[in-house]
């Protein structure tokens, strides 16, 4: 095949915008006719120019209208659903539990019906959005879950406070992987770490929000004679709802589907549009074709018993095992400290946890996407978060409480450290998108499913240190370590056995091969996985 190259100031479409599943030591001998397979892929899609070049600036001008267009409005999205999961937490401070006659185990009880719920609709939920589009079936949800969130504040007893979680839950499931599925749209595999770094970095703002507002909102105790938790789950519940609504106007189709209520001309120009979608297309040919189809039970069940994708899931299930107890706890663990401040300043001193971990997740993002590297930025941060948690688990039980508090906030700074990361590994080593779909559903379902362990191992007979929850989440941490380790050999032993395949392939062996085959997406010899 020949080279495709413009002048000085252009892109070389050889060195910079081959797709990332092909290898370049396997790519001798005419490329196997790599040109007519992107030539062939490229016709299902309109926008598609197969001898188009471009700057390197104006494909940088494109990626940041995205971030400034779609990531941010995503991650504004992605804020009050955090905000609508975390509230818990807050009114625990404010004596939810005394008021409803309830106990931790019930709250506890509560988490892992809103868990339950949501992993039992994931895959359904995202099915739907690759028939449907996310772009409606998103705001959909968000509406649906700050009606939810809202409804809260009429909890009477421990049926009602269940029902609402299982609620929340159902309706809430299908965004995050849509989202993760939403993005693969508009960027290339070696830009997603970072965007869903951002994405998910809103949850670290959203968290400290929460604080500021629970802070203020629970101070309204008395007001119309309810308790200010009634009122944070109102007033939080129906922002989700005003957001949800605007969304339905604020989401584009896709890179060339961006016309709207609020976008009269569009975010891209023609020629803007066809550079977007014929990058994507030379970084990934199966995102050629954007038709809006049902998942294949094909797709489906090659996801579902992949043993390419099962590491990555367990590394989701086992790695954030301490999130939620983190998460929902924190606040309460640093009022039983006793520092000496008033119980609803506890929501404000968890800020700083928050901040940190806003801080290690977008560094570790950002140099993983540089270094097109994934196992040993996973398990790096894994090992931060470990020395964390361990350091909670063996402080002694008359050690300062202030180092206990400041062990507390850093192990909080390493909670999604590498979340992105592995989403993203996800995301770029699974194809085509039904495939992918069903993954990042998988992928979502498993680091939320450990929510159902993670709460119920901080128990009422163990507070206030909770020695026996924090060793058991080291053991888990660990053994995060291991799998990413392992992820990264079993993913160079795959390809270097599909390199050993196919080196002594001529350009018609691969045609034929082509014709012939019924792999397709990571299942084709072409195809080599990121580690």
């Amino acid at each position: 095949m020949s080279t495709l190259k413009a002048n000085d100031n252009k892109v070389d479409l050889e060195h910079h915008h081959r797709p990332a599943s092909f290898d370049n030591s396997t790519l001798d001998d005419g490329d196997f006719n790599r040109d007519e397979w992107l030539r062939t892929q490229g016709e299902k899609n309109p926008f598609y120019v197969h001898d188009l070049t471009w700057t390197p600036a104006e494909e940088k001008e494109i990626v940041r209208t995205f971030d400034f267009r779609v990531l941010s409005w995503i991650a504004l999205m992605f804020l009050f659903m955090q905000l609508d999961r975390g509230n818990m937490g807050n009114a625990l401070t404010d004596n939810f539990m005394e008021d409803l006659n309830i106990s931790l185990n019930t709250v506890n009880l509560g988490s892992t019906i809103f868990t339950l719920t949501f992993c039992l609709f994931e895959i359904p939920s995202n099915i739907i959005i690759v028939r449907a589009g996310p772009q409606r079936w998103i705001p959909f949800l968000m509406v649906l879950w700050g009606l939810a969130t809202a409804s809260q504040f009429f909890l009477k007893d421990r049926v009602t406070f269940l029902i609402c979680r299982a609620l929340v839950g159902m309706f809430e499931a299908g965004y995050i992987p849509g989202i993760a599925l939403y993005l693969t749209s508009y960027y290339k595999r070696s830009e997603m770490a970072v965007r869903l770094s951002i994405f998910w970095s809103t949850l670290a703002v959203a968290n400290s929000i929460a604080g500021v507002l629970a802070y203020g909102i629970l101070h309204m105790r008395g007001v119309a004679g309810k308790a200010g938790w009634r009122w944070l789950f109102l007033f939080e519940g129906l922002a989700t709802v005003i957001i949800g609504l605007l969304s339905f106007l604020m989401l584009p189709g896709g890179p060339t589907a961006t016309k709207g209520f609020f976008r009269h001309n569009g975010y891209l120009t023609p020629r803007q549009e066809q550079i977007a979608m014929t990058r994507l297309i030379r970084d990934d040919p199966t995102k050629a074709d954007t038709r809006r189809k049902s998942v294949s039970k094909k797709h489906f069940f090659k996801a579902l018993l992949s043993p390419k994708i099962w590491p990555n899931i367990l590394i989701g299930f086992f790695g954030l095992l301490p999130f939620s107890p983190l998460t929902i706890l924190s606040p309460l663990i640093i009022k039983n400290l006793n520092l000496g401040v008033p119980a609803l300043v506890s929501n404000l001193l968890v800020i700083p946890g928050y901040v940190i971990s806003l801080s290690v997740m977008t560094f570790v993002s950002w140099s993983s996407d540089r270094h097109n590297e994934r196992a040993f930025h996973g398990a790096l941060a894994s090992t931060y978060y470990a020395i964390c948690i361990l350091a909670l688990a063996t402080l002694p039980a008359d050690a300062n409480k202030f180092m206990l508090y400041f062990a507390l906030i850093f192990a909080m700074g390493g909670q999604t450290c590498w979340h992105p990361v592995n989403a993203a590994w996800i995301a770029g080593n699974t194809a085509p998108v039904g495939k992918r779909s069903i993954a990042l559903a998988m992928y979502i379902i498993s680091v939320n499913a450990c929510d159902m362990v993670s709460v119920n191992l901080f128990r009422d007979e163990d507070a206030p240190r909770f020695i026996r929850g924090f060793w058991i989440l080291f053991g888990a941490l660990l053994f995060t370590i291991v799998l990413f380790i392992f992820q990264r050999y079993h993913l160079m032993y795959i390809n270097r056995k599909r390199d050993e395949k196919t080196k002594d392939w001529t350009s018609e062996d691969w045609r034929h091969y082509n014709e012939t085959t019924k792999d397709e997406g990571d299942d084709h010899l072409s195809f080599r996985y990121n580690y």
